[in-house]
């Protein structure tokens, strides 16, 4: 299963604000009004090999997490970024003590998120989107 997938699954089970497929997304985010959060799967790093085998010891895919706040009253006026924010930050919390834990039965030794939350930018209604990307250590799967 894809990192973003497993993600959202932590971060659904872990939060009552939120819940997936209503404000939480995987992999594209709807054009609602609403603060919402989309986990994307990115570009990860090589495996960690084996001598022999099949499989690599170990896999580090890679995830993006958006959070994005409510459309700014009047459209794209002045953006409140507060409820993103503290969005953001909750879903980092959620995910940066995850270690030796299965999730939606894959094994991931590591999840832990590359930098702190961030200001990515303001969208064309007004909407302000923070983000961070995360990495992870897991035992290789069969499922794409």
């Amino acid at each position: 299963m894809p990192l973003a997938s497993d993600i959202a699954s932590l971060l659904d089970s872990g939060s009552t604000a939120l819940t997936l497929n209503s404000n939480l997304f995987v992999n594209g985010l709807p054009d609602t009004t609403g603060r919402a959060v989309c986990v994307t799967d990115t570009v990860g790093l090589p495996a960690y090999e084996k001598f022999a085998g099949e499989k690599p010891a170990m896999t580090r895919p890679r995830a993006q997490v958006l959070a994005r706040s409510t459309e700014s009253v009047g459209g794209s006026g002045m953006p409140n970024p507060t409820n993103a924010s503290v969005l953001i930050q909750d879903c980092w919390d959620l995910v940066v003590g995850v270690a030796n834990e299965t999730v939606n039965s894959v094994v991931y030794q590591r999840i832990e998120p590359l930098q702190d939350p961030y200001k990515l930018r303001i969208d064309e209604k007004g909407r302000t989107q923070f983000v961070f990307n995360v990495q992870a250590t897991r035992t290789p799967t069969t499922q794409a």
